[in-house]
């Protein structure tokens, strides 16, 4: 490029991208370079607190902060990328404002992260929603206040059914992180209605393995599953869903269901606008990525200059692993971790200095089920219930980057525990223009 100074472009604002940013900046008060940051969105979301936020814990914006405030020796473009040529140095994007903008590039750093995966089930478009945004938290929760709500108003009792049935397909991590937080918030907020006196809601969760929550171990998976159904969920494995049509769940065992509530948590792939690029893949559609973090062809090793893969859109090796070849999973433990190395060999290759590669023995999972409830496997030592709940919850506030959202988080978590649960649905806050729109056609 014609400037200079080193231009290093960041494509994606979330933990594998922010971190890089974060530990570029430190290093720009020594070593030249212009930072840029593009991101579709204004903020930043920490994805470990979104079961907290449908629980109620956490208030949404608590696990969000704006990018351009936290990183301010940085130029944050909202945006989406439309296309990237390794072979110009070039990133198109269409911004926010509405224009088409072509950004040159020394350095780029690919961190545009997942996507929710999902396949063609008829129905799921028209009653399903995810879990991967803060937005689809809240909405969730909302979703399941109001359904209960409504069932406490109804006197159909088909009907009431139907608004009391919630099924998550899906279960790992999230999804059974997400269905312990929301199976507490039902059982809280029945109570509050004494029309539903007696009722009890009914919470399925399906998965097409034959284990739940994978990612605590075998010995932890097995406790977990034991642990949901005694609270009453109905865990089936080795289960999938053919339709969701007309909002009646089809499952593949032959069951038949009407329900209020269909989240959908069966894992992510990596962001499809890596479509629009030309860079080298993997077999599932990541990036390929060296140890050190340098995009390059898995046929030939041959490595694309000056650009970088991390986080959940990059296949990085695992080179710690006994059993080759082997890749870091998709959590945040990795990507921000990736980052600071990522940033390391951007500033090494703008000053000539040797590359570090990426090796991180796990420190282990912690999953949160509800309060008090919990599973975890810390460097072997296994916990379950009041001691995991416990460690999810100081490991990921000590991880939520800025001092500001700790803090909230941690004044949001004891205002609850001495106000107790609020039921209060905002389901009107999804749409918020239905009154006025409604309002206009009288």
């Amino acid at each position: 490029m014609a400037d200079s100074i080193p231009h290093v472009l960041v494509l994606g604002g979330g933990s594998a991208g922010y971190t890089t940013v974060k530990q570029l900046q430190k290093h720009a008060a020594t070593v030249p370079m212009r930072i840029t940051l593009v991101d579709q969105n204004t903020y930043y979301t920490y994805l470990p607190f979104l079961p907290e936020v449908a629980g109620g814990h956490i208030a949404p914006k608590d696990v969000t902060f704006e990018l351009r405030r936290a990183l301010k020796k940085t130029r944050v473009i909202q945006g989406k990328v439309t296309g990237i040529s390794s072979k110009d140095k070039t990133v198109s994007i269409a911004t926010a404002g509405g224009d088409d903008r072509t950004l040159g590039y020394d350095q780029l750093v690919v961190a545009l992260g997942s996507v929710t995966r999902t396949f063609p089930t008829p129905g799921l478009e028209e009653y399903g929603v995810g879990f991967k945004t803060v937005e689809e938290a809240a909405y969730v929760r909302a979703k399941l206040l109001d359904n209960i709500a409504k069932a406490a108003a109804t006197r159909d009792e088909d009907e009431r059914r139907r608004l009391l049935t919630s099924i998550f397909v899906g279960g790992g991590y999230t999804g059974v992180e997400a269905i312990g937080e929301l199976f507490d918030v039902s059982q809280a907020a029945i109570k509050t209605y004494p029309s539903l006196a007696g009722e009890q809601p009914r919470w399925v969760l399906i998965d097409a393995l034959d284990r739940v929550a994978p990612e605590v171990g075998p010995e932890l998976s097995k406790w977990t599953l034991e642990s949901l159904r005694a609270r009453g969920i109905d865990v089936r494995l080795k289960t999938t869903m053919p339709s969701a049509e007309g909002g009646v769940i089809k499952l593949s065992d032959g069951d038949e269901f009407a329900a209020g509530l269909l989240v959908w948590t069966a894992g992510v792939k990596p962001n499809p606008l890596l479509d629009a690029t030309d860079l080298p893949r993997g077999p599932k559609g990541h990036l390929a990525a060296n140890a050190k973090l340098q995009v390059e062809s898995e046929d030939t090793h041959e490595v694309v200059p000056g650009v970088w893969g991390l986080g959940d859109v990059a296949q990085v090796p695992d080179l710690t692993a006994e059993k080759q070849p082997a890749y870091y999973p998709p959590n945040a433990q990795n990507a921000v971790r990736q980052a600071v190395v990522a940033a390391d060999n951007v500033v090494a290759t703008i000053t000539g200095k040797p590359l570090e590669e990426y090796r991180h023995p796990s420190i282990g999972t912690v999953a949160s089920y509800g309060v008090g409830k919990g599973a975890g496997n810390i460097k072997g030592v296994k916990m379950t219930n009041l001691l995991a709940w416990l460690a999810h919850r100081s490991y990921h506030v000590y991880a939520m980057p800025t001092l500001n959202r700790k803090v909230r988080i941690v004044i949001g978590w004891i205002t609850g525990a001495v106000s107790g649960r609020d039921a209060t649905s905002l389901i009107k806050e999804t749409d918020p223009r239905r009154n006025f729109v409604e309002a206009s056609k009288s």
